[in-house]
């Protein structure tokens, strides 16, 4: 039985939809516009790069290291939206309804809570976690404007995380993409005005980021206070009990700890590469944003893969869920090879536009690039393996993971290249690139092999229990 919850008819088709359509069709209907989005968050962050290059070139390393700092905090939200949204996905493929808005609810409170501490706790610590984090004085105290409001931002978009996975989990991914368009389009109208016509600077760049999240919170908070939303928002839905806590935890700790040790990882990759000059981060973001036009589209399929795994293991259709697998695989792999060509063709083109024209800083992107590549298609077997492991319910694979991909071939690879064979130069940061791209693919392809044998021996482990 549902419960009592108002579910709308739009909703139950779905929830059949997933269970009972013909695997490929449900991939690609709710992977499809996620994927859209992938390429226009894409887009949105290849403008911040371009503008940022163009507007003052000398700050490009900054902000790019900021990034990945950002990426640090971003991380806990993004593993509580995977834990909740499984979760949720799982009780909805069991028709409970009750029980998913309870789950939603509970973890929309956590994160509008700690969302407000988290900035409130860093905000004065800003220049000093830029300097731990290996910019040098002079970077961090240009970068400091321009970091502060991405802390804001880091705050508004831990809650519209946790809100769009949610609505992952109901299969409305539509719905994330057209919200999403409508908060990249505001984001790319006051970056043009603030930045290129106003011409007021860097930091309006992060401001332009912030403005877009909060749109966004307007519209998760306009669809929570509806009541005919499946996830209406009240108090008195909310679970703060060891019986909802514990599982979500067990789920997200380990996805938060897996991501913020890889972003953790790029910071450390980046402070490593500032050795080899200032431009050299700069660079390596550069050529990590490039592969990352293709990777951050497969990277999509994670976490709707996951959803529909969820919504499949709770209804006990096991034989459904590896089909499901090879369906996300196939399209990953096919858009990966696709994307691996078109980049290889358009390689020194592609890196001359991103180094506004000067041929040194083209050819160091190019070089590193030239790497990085090459792992484009290790990455999307990687990321057809993690929906499938998020879908199950084994996130601290997904840790594992992570933590091998930085720890075991990342930065040991770069800490070879550096003190063995200093004459390559920045060169050497595609070889680590490379090296982990690829190595975490190959670690992919086992641990996706034994999660494929449980689930046909029915060994899946489903733990949640409101």
């Amino acid at each position: 039985m549902a419960g009592t919850s108002i579910v709308s008819e739009k909703d139950r088709k779905r929830r059949e939809f997933i269970l009972n359509g013909r695997p490929m069709a449900v991939v690609l209907s709710i992977s499809l516009p996620l994927i859209l989005l992938g390429a226009f968050s894409y887009l949105s962050s290849i403008i911040d790069t371009v503008v940022v290059a163009k507007s003052d070139n000398n700050a490009l390393s900054s902000v790019v290291m900021i990034s990945q700092i950002k990426n640090l905090f971003t991380a806990l939200g993004s593993g509580f939206a995977t834990g909740g949204s499984i979760i949720v996905a799982r009780l909805i493929g069991r028709n409970e309804y009750d029980k998913a808005k309870q789950a939603a609810n509970t973890v929309i409170s956590i994160f509008a809570c700690g969302a407000l501490l988290l900035v409130t706790v860093l905000m004065p610590l800003s220049k000093g976690i830029l300097l731990l984090m290996g910019l040098t004085e002079d970077m961090a105290e240009g970068g400091l404007g321009y970091f502060r409001i991405q802390l804001v931002s880091i705050g508004v978009s831990m809650f519209n995380t946790v809100f769009l996975g949610l609505e992952k989990a109901r299969g409305a991914t539509v719905n994330i993409l057209f919200v999403n368009i409508m908060s990249m389009s505001l984001k790319l109208l006051f970056t043009v005005v603030f930045v290129t016509v106003l011409q007021l600077g860097t930091e309006m760049v992060a401001f332009s980021t912030l403005l877009a999240d909060i749109s966004v919170t307007c519209y998760g908070v306009t669809m929570l206070i509806r009541k005919r939303y499946l996830f209406h928002y009240s108090l008195k839905n909310t679970r703060f009990k060891r019986d909802f806590i514990f599982p979500l935890c067990s789920m997200s700790v380990p996805v938060f700890l897996g991501k913020f040790v890889f972003s953790m990882g790029k910071v450390i990759v980046n402070s490593l590469a500032i050795g080899y000059g200032e431009d050299a981060p700069g660079a390596l973001g550069v050529s990590n944003q490039i592969s990352g036009s293709v990777t951050n589209i497969t990277n999509c399929t994670e976490d709707s893969e996951s959803s529909i795994e969820s919504y499949n293991l709770s209804a006990g259709y096991y034989g459904r869920m590896i089909r499901i697998f090879f369906c996300t695989l196939t399209v990953n792999l096919i858009i990966s090879s696709v994307g691996f060509l078109i980049l290889t063709v358009f390689k020194d083109s592609i890196s001359m536009y991103f180094a506004d024209g000067d041929p040194e800083k083209a050819l160091l992107i190019g070089k590193i690039f030239g790497y990085e590549r090459i792992g484009i298609i290790a990455l999307g077997v990687n990321a057809a393996v993690n929906g499938l492991i998020y879908g199950i319910g084994y996130t601290k694979l997904s840790m594992i993971c992570n933590l091998a991909r930085l720890f075991v071939f990342r930065i040991p690879s770069m800490l070879i290249m550096i003190n063995c064979f200093p004459e390559m130069g920045a060169e050497s940061l595609g070889i680590a690139m490379l090296i982990s791209n690829v190595g975490i693919g190959l670690m992919s392809v086992v641990i996706g092999t034994v999660c494929l044998i449980k689930v046909k021996k029915h060994k899946t482990k489903d733990n949640v229990k409101l």
